[in-house]
């Protein structure tokens, strides 16, 4: 398989990143507010639904919360079908906001428990309110619905059959779909020896979509085995395997992501025995 989308426009695809992830918190806000009350905030994250293709959330009440990539819309959906579209494009993350109160009221749930503030803060772009949703380049947007797509469907088949493997999520905080191989469990997490396996489309690390691996704690360099190109280690600010996207042209993209995860989890859970 081989990634037949173009991922070189990088300035259409920081904005359709910024503006998706900011629509995404409205959706993890649904389950955040209206589940119980969660330190972790486990119960806000999100998956790639296959059948809808879209994110979406925990069910509350048998009724999730979605977001549609390819329109740019909000979707409440119950029983597998659409019940409530809002189109995000020339709303502000505030009229959104009421607009989703007032749809999940008309639908049974308790809208008014709603709350925008989120547990933690975001960049910039995507933190800033007042601004209305504008079309995002169909291109950039089909990408990122891909790679989230493409990732779930590849985690899931190497590590739905691992006992140690968490779900397969997206956090939407960081914006990334991965999933954690706890190792070592222990009650302080800084102590927890694990192994992350994901996929981001862009952050502060790197302005552009890559697959990544985490090990913790972060392992001596001297410990690292050697990536087959055109991956590489990242050792400034955190140690961890980084896989680019926009390098897999030329290459049977779904196969050199499952040997990456496949290699990562052999060579560096070895490390912590």
């Amino acid at each position: 398989m081989r990634l037949d989308f173009d991922i070189t426009d990088k300035a259409k695809l920081e904005e359709a990143r910024e503006e998706t992830h900011k629509a995404v918190q409205l959706v993890s806000m649904v389950p955040r507010c209206l589940l119980e009350p969660d330190p972790t905030d486990v119960s806000a994250s999100l998956n790639w639904d296959k059948k809808l293709e879209m994110l979406v959330s925990r069910e509350v009440q048998g009724i999730v919360a979605g977001f549609e990539f390819a329109d740019q819309i909000l979707c409440l959906g119950k029983d597998g079908k659409e019940i409530e579209r809002i189109q995000t494009v020339g709303n502000t993350y505030e009229q959104l906001f009421q607009k989703l109160k007032n749809a999940l009221s008309d639908h049974g749930l308790n809208g008014e428990a709603l709350r925008m503030d989120l547990p933690y803060d975001l960049p910039g772009p995507v933190e800033r309110r007042g601004v209305p949703f504008q079309q995002q380049d169909p291109g950039a947007l089909n990408v990122l619905s891909s790679l989230f797509s493409f990732t779930s469907g590849v985690l899931q088949n190497i590590f739905a059959p691992v006992e140690e493997a968490s779900a397969v999520t997206c956090w939407p905080h960081h914006y990334d779909l991965a999933t954690l191989l706890t190792l070592v469990p222990d009650e302080d997490f800084e102590k927890t020896k694990s192994i992350g396996f994901g996929f981001s489309p862009g952050d502060g690390n790197y302005d552009e979509p890559y697959f990544y691996l985490t090990p913790w704690p972060y392992p001596a360099t001297h410990q690292l085995y050697a990536l087959e190109p055109p991956a590489f280690w990242n050792t400034e600010g955190w140690v961890g395997g980084v896989l680019k996207a926009a390098d897999l042209k030329a290459y049977d993209a779904k196969q050199v992501v499952i040997d990456y995860f496949k290699e990562g989890f052999d060579k560096l859970k070895v490390i912590y025995e």
